[in-house]
């Protein structure tokens, strides 16, 4: 009898913990997008945002982020273009959503937020879909759906076999 009930209260906990993940993949959503909106700050000094390379080519340093192979930050020839920085970055993942990359770049103090439709593009070829990559800017690729369902079945499965690892405790006692 004491099991039945232990099972029953492990249920219910299991319920809670599933409502729980549905409640916080949003926030998690939103977490990433506030993430994304850091402020880049070169103390109001334009040139100190470039800086001279191999062969006097000129540089600038920006940030990939997300569902990319090698997220980081990146020193790319001024005037690179988005697809050539998600190439640098090694490509978007398997679970990237490219209908929505985000850059988000610093202008006249404030923030800026381009929404790209990368996959229009592949669709289409119309380069002009496509913008030229700024000093500072934070390039984020966020997961698809499928990313996060996933995300959030590996979650459950690993509750359900703690859950059972205590429910074969229980018994076992």
């Amino acid at each position: 009898m004491m099991a039945e009930g232990a099972l029953g209260h492990l249920a219910a906990i299991a319920r809670a913990l599933i409502l729980f993940s549905a409640l916080l993949l949003p926030l998690h959503a939103f977490a990433q997008s506030a993430e994304a909106a850091l402020e880049v700050d070169s103390g109001g000094n334009r040139a100190a945002e470039y800086f001279l390379g191999d062969r006097n080519a000129i540089f600038i340093t920006v940030n990939v982020w997300g569902k990319v192979t090698k997220p980081g930050q990146y020193n790319v020839p001024s005037g690179t273009s988005l697809l050539t920085l998600l190439s640098a970055a090694g490509g978007p993942s398997s679970y990237a959503r490219l209908d929505n990359v985000r850059v988000v770049r610093l202008v006249n103090q404030r923030e800026e937020i381009l929404e790209i439709d990368v996959r229009r593009y592949l669709n289409t070829g119309d380069i002009s879909l496509i913008p030229e990559i700024k000093p500072g800017d934070t390039v984020v690729v966020s997961g698809s759906t499928y990313n996060w369902v996933s995300n959030a079945v590996d979650v459950i499965a690993k509750v359900g076999i703690l859950l059972n690892a205590i429910v074969l405790m229980q018994r076992l006692k």
